[in-house]
């Protein structure tokens, strides 16, 4: 299968959700003063838990959503 250059769409949406998770994990690796993020549990975790956790969902959401970009034709 060659390969297909993803349309500037996929390329757009895939980069503002990888830059949207990686924000996510910079403020809780590095804690940046003056950002906080709302308390949100989900179960048992805690709130730096669940924002890393949807920090890293982010980041491999946007890899799988260009990766599909490339594979698939037309999106």
């Amino acid at each position: 299968m060659a390969w297909t250059p993803p349309s500037k769409f996929t390329v757009f949406l895939s980069f503002l959700i990888l830059v949207g998770g990686l924000f996510l994990l910079v403020v809780l690796i590095f804690g940046i003063p003056g950002i906080t993020l709302p308390a949100f549990n989900l179960g048992t975790l805690s709130s730096t838990e669940t924002w890393g956790l949807i920090g890293i969902i982010l980041v491999l959401f946007s890899w799988l959503l260009f990766l599909l970009g490339v594979r698939l034709k037309g999106m």
